[in-house]
């Protein structure tokens, strides 16, 4: 600890000495009695905090603290004087002044330095936690925000799959035009991996966990990833043998790990070493830094570090959102680094970034142990039940298929394409009339194809009054949000199948064909 101690009153000046060392015995004390003392040492102020005098033979503690704040505002000063008043104290408190202390109670002295301190600790807790909570209810309303936007996308790319399918499928005489129909199919499904990427931000994608070793599966990505990374980029991987298990999806930790290494060889565009580190952490209980909103416990923490170009604290504060990239226009979407940020929350880990212009990067993950790890428990035990059909025989004979869809695009293809098939189609274009023509034509309706946001009913009220009218009768709600989703805000009937916008039109006939033989 360095003090400077600014009075020209020896006797005084030891009597202070003597006190603080009482409590701390290594003090490095720097003494001032005089104006060019003070001015000379001011110049390069290489101390803790200050002790002044106020009635000084060449000033005052006033003048003295109003220049320490001109040029060290953030330094603390303590006025220790036996000259004071209560208006002087008053007086100088509102200048800035940490505290006032009478020499005739120099024991106070320590005691009013630890206070001070410990309020400045709390106070810059404080900050750092409002700055948290500030930035978690950005990436919150951009989480929703994403959501909302993802849904209207698939809910368009649906409509332009179904068409580009239906030319591709009408087209066979013509070549040329059943090109330009499969480019236009192949388009669309690349915003459909995009929009899936913006999910996994908004945490709306599902996790098929299961227990893992993490080295072996980095291992595994490092041999896959060594050669996107080229021949300029050493990788190096320290594992660390004693890590616990973790409770986690594989693929989706695997695409965490090559957007990590693809964002290592973009800032390292000379070449350089990517370093790839394991270990154990244990959060404590009462910890508040940037992991407060985690639960304490064990955890398998994994960094990874480059030697690359390093970030700004402007870059640095914005790393995460979707879209923001420093790349140009062209070489990225902005979208890696919020995936790598979806897949962390969605396991209930978290992440810190430290960086420096020039001096490189490294991302330290931190995943909860299967032993205490707790997910949401629909997240985890999810299944792509949307993407994976089980073959059926097709069913002959007319059967009539409620579709009850407000986008006219995504309406027009489905009716068209099960038209083809051979089944009867009846079409609703809100929740009112299709349960209206579901009443009327209860007796023949075999399955009932709904989008769970219609216009005047919605989601599962929608399906419930169906169930209560024909329990039997089976439904296929589609949506351009993900089942997940649904099912968090209670949107989903248990007993309803799924279909996640944008689908293969094959894929929507094997569920329909599939929904209709149950019990048939």
């Amino acid at each position: 600890m360095k003090v400077l101690l600014i009075d020209d009153n020896p006797f005084d000046r030891e009597l202070v000495k003597h006190k603080m060392e009482q409590v701390w015995p290594d003090i490095q004390w720097k003494e001032v009695t005089n104006q060019q003392a003070f001015s000379a040492i001011m110049k390069q102020p290489d101390f803790d905090f200050v002790l002044t005098d106020y009635q000084l033979k060449w000033t005052t503690g006033i003048d003295v603290l109003k220049f320490i704040i001109k040029c060290c505002p953030d330094l603390p000063v303590f006025m220790v004087t036996d000259t004071g008043s209560e208006e002087l104290a008053v007086e100088a408190m509102k200048l800035g002044l940490s505290d006032y202390v009478l020499k005739t109670h120099l024991s106070r002295l320590p005691l009013a330095i630890e206070d001070f301190f410990q309020r400045r600790q709390l106070k810059n807790e404080h900050e750092v936690l409002q700055k948290q909570i500030q930035q978690a209810q950005k990436m919150e309303s951009l989480g929703l925000l994403v959501s909302g936007l993802a849904h209207d996308f698939n809910n368009l790319l649906a409509g332009m799959m179904g068409y580009a399918q239906q030319g591709i499928k009408h087209s066979s005489a013509n070549p040329e035009l059943a090109e330009y129909f499969q480019h236009i199919f192949t388009r669309a499904e690349q915003g459909a991996r995009m929009t899936r990427q913006l999910l996994t931000f908004a945490r709306g994608s599902h996790l098929e966990p299961m227990r893992i070793q993490m080295n072996t599966l980095i291992a595994q990505t490092l041999e896959f990833v060594g050669t996107l990374l080229g021949p300029t980029i050493k990788i190096e991987f320290n594992p660390d043998a004693t890590i616990a298990d973790l409770y986690a999806d594989p693929t989706q930790l695997e695409q965490m790990l090559v957007n990590l290494c693809i964002n290592a060889r973009d800032a390292m565009p000379h070449g350089g070493t990517l370093r790839v580190e394991t270990h154990t952490f244990q959060l404590h209980k009462g910890k508040q830094d940037a992991r407060f909103t985690a639960q304490p416990g064990p955890y398998v923490q994994i960094t990874i570090t480059d030697t690359g170009e390093g970030m700004s604290p402007e870059v640095l504060a914005r790393l995460f959102e979707p879209f923001f990239t420093t790349k140009d226009v062209g070489r990225g979407t902005g979208l890696g680094l919020s995936v790598v940020y979806g897949i962390i929350q969605q396991h209930h880990g978290f992440i810190e970034v430290t960086s420096q212009p020039g001096k490189g990067t490294c991302f330290a993950l931190y995943f909860p142990v299967a032993e205490q790890v707790s997910l949401e428990e629909t997240t985890l035990n999810e299944r792509a039940a949307s993407e994976k059909v089980t073959p059926s025989v097709k069913t002959p004979g007319k059967v009539t298929i409620l579709v009850v869809e407000d986008d006219p695009d995504v309406q027009q293809v489905i009716c068209e394409v099960l038209r083809e098939e051979g089944y009867t189609i009846l079409l609703a274009s809100d929740g009112e009339e299709g349960l209206q023509l579901f009443q009327e034509h209860i007796a023949t309706i075999r399955l009932v194809i709904a989008d769970i946001m219609m216009p005047k009913m919605q989601g599962k009220e929608f399906q419930q009054q169906i169930r209560r009218r024909q329990p039997e009768t089976k439904v296929l709600v589609m949506s351009g949000y993900q089942q997940i989703q649904l099912q968090q805000k209670d949107l989903l009937d248990p007993n309803s199948d799924f279909l996640q916008k944008p689908f293969d039109l094959d894929i929507l006939l094997e569920k329909v064909h599939t929904l209709i033989n149950i019990n048939n």
